[in-house]
């Protein structure tokens, strides 16, 4: 599914190169569940951007079903990640003036379903899934940080992606509601023709994959087999 091959990402701070990523070769399978472990400032929230394309590298290949998303043109990269990509982030990053719903259907817009309908209909769907469809209507400031996560779950979901991207999905939770939202994940990712990668600090969190990606300093330091993948 995804192939990158040499990836390298430097940026320059105050005239000093930082290199984020430093020759990353790494090979995501359809239906994989993984996890990138990592401390702080080891590369590897950079390393979930440039898979999701939110972010490209400076040299090397990102490869999805074998074509270079680093070649694409803006429109191209736009469609990419509405089409394929589902993003679910440690801050929620949900709309404050839009309902839980709205913020659920609101990628369904930018993806072309113009009809309100529609959306909601879709919306409500993913809602009831993830146990919110009584707090369609309330805004993010009426909900807690689980249930916002799970908001943010259900948008994530919404355009029927192929590839889920976690970034850190439990850092501003509580141990309860951590539970509750890895439950979540895996009960997708059992349910789902999805593949599933998960970024964290926490060994707790990512032993729950199929296998662990270790990072230090940029750079992949190992690979670590927790038990039988169900890719493709």
């Amino acid at each position: 599914m995804f192939e990158l091959k040499d990836v390298w990402k430097v940026y320059e701070k105050r005239g000093v190169e930082v290199q984020a990523l430093r020759g990353v070769n790494l090979n995501i399978a359809e239906r994989e569940y993984i996890s990138i472990m990592a401390p702080s400032g080891a590369g590897k929230t950079t390393l979930l951007n440039v898979i999701g394309s939110l972010d490209f590298p400076t040299k090397g290949k990102v490869l999805f079903d074998g074509k270079d998303i680093t070649k694409m043109n803006d429109f191209e990269i736009s469609k990419f990640r509405r089409t394929h990509v589902g993003f679910v982030f440690q801050a929620y990053n949900l709309i404050s003036d839009l309902t839980a719903w709205e913020n659920v259907a609101l990628p369904m817009y930018y993806n072309g379903v113009k009809d309100k309908a529609q959306r909601k209909q879709r919306a409500m769907e993913l809602l009831k899934r993830v146990g919110l469809e009584k707090r369609a209507e309330h805004y993010p400031s009426e909900l807690s940080g689980g249930e916002e996560q799970r908001v943010a779950i259900a948008r994530a979901l919404v355009n029927h992606p192929r590839l889920i991207l976690a970034d850190e999905p439990t850092g501003n939770l509580d141990s309860k509601s951590s539970e509750e939202i890895m439950k979540l994940f895996e009960e997708i990712y059992e349910k789902e023709n999805i593949t599933l990668v998960v970024v964290t600090h926490e060994r707790h969190i990512a032993e729950r994959a199929e296998k662990i990606i270790h990072m230090l300093d940029g750079q992949i330091t190992s690979v670590e087999v927790l038990k039988e993948t169900q890719s493709v």
